[in-house]
């Protein structure tokens, strides 16, 4: 398994990003990107309270819903060690053990699934824009107004969950994780096109992104 992972501060003062990639041995490993909460207190400590959350679920053999409720939990212990009301993170990732994997998100971050080069599967983001999209056409200027507002996220909260997709992974299969401010400003397949022919060459625009971005490529 090839593993390629990045992660910049774009336009922002700070990353609030927080990205794992871990190999436990036994044929099981952990990636995901949690992207702490614009507009809340402490992102960067939300996002990474969540990713060291799952690690250590994995860790002791717990599963993907576990490591959620987990992450949620201390989210809750930090916003009260803080003094804080509101603190959260976004998460997307995949668990793998063998060659079963089981997807799990909360926000828009994304994975995406490639098989033989064609997208098999893509997470369908927590949104305002996405929700309101099912049952409207949204003008420019609100897509623009609502694009930063996300539906679920980890917070601390007794109702936090993530939605899990399973799939049977398959020899060269390939998987990507990324943050709302990676695809938002730049094609993810032309990331991927990059990163295969190794010309991968973010570091150099990094100013070109208003977010901070990051993301992992993962060949099975």
């Amino acid at each position: 398994m090839e593993v390629f992972k990045y992660s910049n501060i774009g336009c922002r003062e700070i990353n609030e990003d927080y990205v794992v990639s871990n190999d436990f041995g036994n044929g099981i490993s952990l990636h995901l990107i949690a992207d702490g909460m614009g507009g809340y207190e402490h992102g960067e400590v939300a996002s990474k309270v969540v990713g060291e959350s799952f690690v250590y679920a994995i860790s002791k053999n717990m599963g993907v819903i576990e490591a959620a409720s987990i992450a949620s939990d201390n989210l809750r212990k930090e916003k009260h060690s803080l003094g804080i009301k509101k603190m959260g993170s976004t998460v997307a990732g995949v668990y793998i053990k063998d060659m079963e994997m089981t997807i799990f998100w909360a926000g828009d971050s994304r994975v995406y699934l490639y098989r033989a080069g064609d997208l098999l599967y893509q997470t369908e983001d927590h949104s305002l824009t996405n929700e309101l999209c099912k049952v409207r056409t949204l003008t420019f200027e609100e897509r623009d107004r609502y694009s930063h507002i996300v539906t679920r996220s980890l917070m601390g909260d007794k109702n936090d969950s993530v939605d899990i997709k399973e799939f049977s992974l398959m020899e060269g299969d390939e998987i990507f994780v990324c943050s709302d401010g990676l695809y938002k400003d730049c094609p993810v397949d032309y990331i991927i096109e990059s990163i295969q022919k190794n010309y991968f060459d973010l570091d150099k625009n990094n100013l070109a992104f208003d977010d901070n971005h990051s993301l992992i490529y993962i060949k099975v």
